[in-house]
């Protein structure tokens, strides 16, 4: 049996939430099971999160043209800085492992993963981009601390020191007088829709972590499936530094290590959350210039484009823009998952041409590639 702890009016809703808000859904509107467990549809507690990417797939599409414009905003707000006063830091990563965000968060399923509150997709807070390049930054700083003879009888130092600039760059408490960072950390929010993935973690000895028993081999192993963010996606990571004490310079190095090294969200131990930069650092290893941006996409979206299938080859969409432009997607998989859910029936089964949509597409070389084909409103 399945459980929506909600009124029917709110009930009847959720079900129909094809077009909303990812992230609202997976946190206020999963279905349980009659054992008040996370389920699908069905009311199965064995299978959660093949529901979860199921909605996810249909849900996701709504963001395209959202991010595409937050990307936009986020730059423009860091284009607003006064170039001679500070340093503008993008660095764009793309993931080479998956990524597990907010694992932590309260919710039903136990392992959650943290969303845009507004377009419903994963990114990673700014608290969370300072946490880690603090963290790269500490370990950086431990050659220069035995050099100093900074090191403590535990192996310890002190890292809010003046000379590991860690007061300059993310600010101090322990001062009589607080310390405000002279570096502005954003959200870092992947570059397009990211495609998302079903893990498992498989737990042998529950009986060990749960009851203090002796582990041993005749424990039944406990699986345990969670969303990640795919290897593949590309995330830009955003921040303002002032030019001073090179700042800017310390960032984009911690921030690198981080990346690369150290990992980013959970399960880092075991090689979740790796990127290899995209960006070009330059020898020096800092961006270059003051206005300095990671690498674009050029992304845009057309209104009122015609589209059409073509089922041969493995199948084909292709859209035509009113000043004739043409963009084509190629394999029915990506197809699918690109084309909102409303069309599929008119566009897929019925091999009709849509007459009038938005297609969100990207420019690669002289051609365009469709990213999103939503219907017109």
């Amino acid at each position: 049996m399945t459980i929506y702890p909600f009124y029917k009016g709110l009930h009847d809703a959720s079900q129909k939430m094809d077009k909303g808000n990812f992230g609202l859904w997976y946190n206020k509107f999963i279905p349980l099971s009659d054992g008040m467990k996370a389920s699908d549809e069905a009311g199965k507690d064995t299978r959660p999160v093949e529901h979860y990417l199921e909605r996810y797939g249909k849900m996701k599409k709504n963001a395209a043209e959202m991010i595409r414009k937050k990307n936009q905003n986020l730059d423009d707000y860091c284009a607003s800085f006064i170039p001679d006063a500070y340093q503008r830091i993008d660095i764009s990563a793309e993931l080479i492992s998956p990524l597990i965000t907010g694992i932590g968060e309260s919710h039903p399923h136990e392992v959650s993963m943290v969303f845009d509150h507004n377009m419903g997709i994963p990114y990673l807070p700014a608290s969370g981009v300072k946490g880690i390049v603090r963290f790269a930054h500490t370990l950086l700083q431990i050659p220069e601390a035995e050099k100093l003879e900074k090191i403590k009888n535990d192996g310890s130092f002190d890292d809010e020191e003046e000379w590991t600039l860690i007061p300059l760059i993310f600010g101090s408490q322990k001062r009589k007088q607080e310390m405000r960072g002279r570096v502005i950390f954003l959200d870092a929010y992947p570059r397009t829709v990211p495609e998302m993935k079903m893990d498992i973690m498989n737990p042998h000895y529950a009986p060990y972590y749960s009851d203090g028993k002796a582990p041993a081999d005749y424990h039944n192993p406990t699986p345990i499936k969670f969303l990640t963010v795919a290897a593949g996606t590309e995330f830009i990571f955003r921040a303002i530094a002032e030019k001073k004490d090179n700042l800017s310079e310390k960032v984009i190095t911690a921030l690198v290590k981080a990346l690369t090294e150290e990992g980013v969200g959970a399960k880092t131990a075991v090689g979740y959350g790796r990127f290899k930069i995209l960006t070009d650092l330059g020898k020096s290893g800092a961006i270059p210039g003051s206005t300095a941006a990671s690498p674009q996409v050029d992304q845009e979206t057309w209104e009122n484009a015609h589209v059409a299938f073509d089922a041969g080859g493995g199948g084909k969409v292709r859209a035509l823009a009113k000043d004739g432009r043409k963009a084509d997607l190629q394999g029915k998989d990506k197809i699918l998952a690109a084309t909102d859910e409303a069309l599929h029936k008119k566009l897929f089964e019925g091999k009709k041409e849509i007459k009038s949509a938005r297609v969100v597409v990207q420019k690669k070389g002289n051609n365009y590639v469709i990213d999103a084909i939503v219907p017109q409103t």
